[in-house]
């Protein structure tokens, strides 16, 4: 079960991985537009059951659309509620698989415990100790832990996380994010140059921001943007800007638009997940609040800055990742010279998703 790019992006693995005939793909879509872009950009067929359609066909931009999609999505669920049954009622075992921290994550472990299934949680035991940062995702996971009878886990830190929340169930580690064979499919899609609406040729750093928490602070989201605009005038280097349309609307309601009107600053609409890894993959340095790709940016071995006050993710941190806790210092002292953050990109042998396969496998969840 899926409703954001985000979590598709890394199930995209999995469901590669599953035949089409042993899994039910159930789609929220919180996000209808990017989600359809990116079932194009993988040739991934049409969820067999859809229970939402964001607000009107649109994604969720603002927290009351999330009032009208949760209706939406009820009245999805009681409709669909046959067709799920006929399902979990063919021979074979069945688990409800949910991934990360979203409310479709919450809901979709909701679901699973309703029909008595076991849940299966992606992306398992990630924690910043701060409800606040992020919010909800923070408690979402709490949650989810809670529910959750299979807790696949990326790493040492997250699974000591599990064992500290006394998770039940069974916990298996899968080494790193399935983040990381997205990834790999990402980079190796055919996408042509003349579908990213910006020039590659000369070099660039990619700014992309959107979380409600440094949205919402503006005296925070005004100093970066003033650091920003300050750092394009001075260094030899251009700024590609990605509007996410709530980051957009937000900057334009406070005025801040003139911070972005520098020569050396390329402001590009949000971009789908295949083309943004091929405009991410040649930056020179990323500055960003997205947890997500302060993950792709460890793997791809991309000088980091996170702009949040805390992370639930370990990858990248003291290598190529730089938390900047909100600190000006930080920022500053990281873009003045952020070829020194320079790491260790993951280990190519290592196959999360397949870890997943194997365990799925060998439980009789599914059938070679």
């Amino acid at each position: 079960m899926y409703g954001t790019t985000g979590e598709l992006i890394k199930l995209l693995p999995l469901i590669k991985s599953i035949p089409d005939d042993q899994q039910l793909r159930i789609n929220t879509s919180q996000q209808p537009q990017q989600l359809q872009q990116l079932m194009k950009d993988a040739d991934l067929p049409t969820p067999q059951i859809a229970l939402g359609n964001g607000v009107q066909g649109h994604d969720l931009d603002k927290p009351t659309d999330l009032i009208r999609w949760g209706i939406t999505v009820t009245i999805g669920y009681i409709r669909n509620y046959r067709n799920i049954r006929a399902f979990l009622r063919q021979p074979g075992r069945h688990a409800f698989v949910v991934h990360g921290d979203t409310v479709t994550t919450v809901l979709g472990a909701l679901v699973g415990r309703l029909h008595r299934k076991p849940v299966m949680h992606i992306e398992a035991g990630l924690r910043s100790y701060n409800w606040r940062h992020p919010f909800p995702e923070e408690l979402d996971r709490m949650i989810v832990s809670k529910l959750a009878r299979y807790h696949f886990s990326p790493g040492a830190i997250p699974i000591t996380n599990l064992h500290k929340a006394h998770a039940k169930g069974e916990i298996i580690d899968t080494k790193r994010n399935t983040v990381l064979d997205s990834l790999r499919m990402a980079k190796a899609a055919p996408i042509k140059p003349s579908e990213i609406p910006a020039d590659l040729s000369q070099p660039y750093y990619v700014v992309s921001i959107h979380r409600n928490e440094l949205m919402s602070d503006e005296g925070a989201l005004q100093g970066l943007l003033e650091i920003i605009q300050q750092h394009s005038e001075r260094a030899k280097i251009r700024a590609i800007f990605l509007d996410h349309p709530i980051t957009k609307e937000r900057i334009k309601q406070l005025g801040y638009d003139h911070y972005l009107a520098g020569k050396n600053i390329t402001r590009l609409p949000k971009l789908s997940y295949y083309r943004f890894i091929q405009l991410v993959s040649k930056a020179k340095y990323i500055v960003t609040d997205s947890g997500g790709l302060q993950e792709e940016a460890a793997y791809l071995d991309i000088p980091c800055l996170v702009h949040r006050m805390a992370t639930e993710r370990q990858e990248g941190l003291g290598q190529n990742v730089v938390l900047s806790v909100y600190d000006r210092g930080k920022v500053e002292a990281f873009l003045k010279n952020p070829e020194q953050y320079r790491g260790k990109k993951a280990e190519a042998t290592i196959r999360p998703t397949q870890i997943i396969v194997d365990k799925l496998y060998s439980d009789g969840f599914i059938e070679k």
